[in-house]
């Protein structure tokens, strides 16, 4: 972690406080995001999440992203930088847009796209991973529950058809 701020909106806990506060013979790095099965948790990407106030999508140092290329390259899955833009540009506003670009396991260029875009390739990634899923009657009663969250739930039956296979 920085010791001085580099991006506005960096989350400020007790414990990075703390840790600005101390010497430069220690260093460590929040992992803002790891996509990962409901099911069975298996790590399916990491991604860097970063507030995009200035419509800039200024990349981090080397040294920065290095921790997440490692961890990337170590669990042979992809590292991507996701840049988030709220409504009002405030960075705890809702929502707005996202543009992703792909770091490893190859660099891809800039994307812009829709939330749901969004949400089909988080979709795709647990998908792509029920077929080795090692809780996959657990992730069928997620998927399938009637509840709150699962309301909305628009492309379900992918999961259902998915999980429905015996291997």
């Amino acid at each position: 972690m920085a010791r001085n701020e580099q991006y506005p909106g960096v989350l400020k806990t007790p414990y990075s406080i703390w840790h600005r506060n101390q010497h430069d013979g220690i260093a460590y790095s929040d992992i803002d995001k790891i996509s990962q099965c409901p099911a069975c948790g298996k790590a399916l990407f990491l991604a860097d999440l970063i507030f995009n106030a200035n419509n800039q999508y200024k990349t981090k140092p080397f040294y920065t992203k290095r921790i997440y290329l490692e961890i990337s390259t170590a669990l042979q899955i992809p590292f991507f930088e996701l840049y988030y833009t709220t409504e009002g540009r405030a960075d705890n506003g809702p929502l707005e847009s996202l543009s992703v670009r792909r770091i490893a396991p190859t660099k891809g260029d800039l994307q812009h796209i829709n939330l749901d875009k969004w949400l089909q390739y988080l979709e795709f990634k647990v998908q792509e991973h029920i077929k080795v899923c090692q809780s996959k009657d657990y992730l069928l009663k997620r998927v399938t529950a009637n509840n709150e969250h699962n309301k909305n739930f628009t492309r379900r039956n992918n999961y259902v058809k998915l999980l429905s296979i015996r291997s």
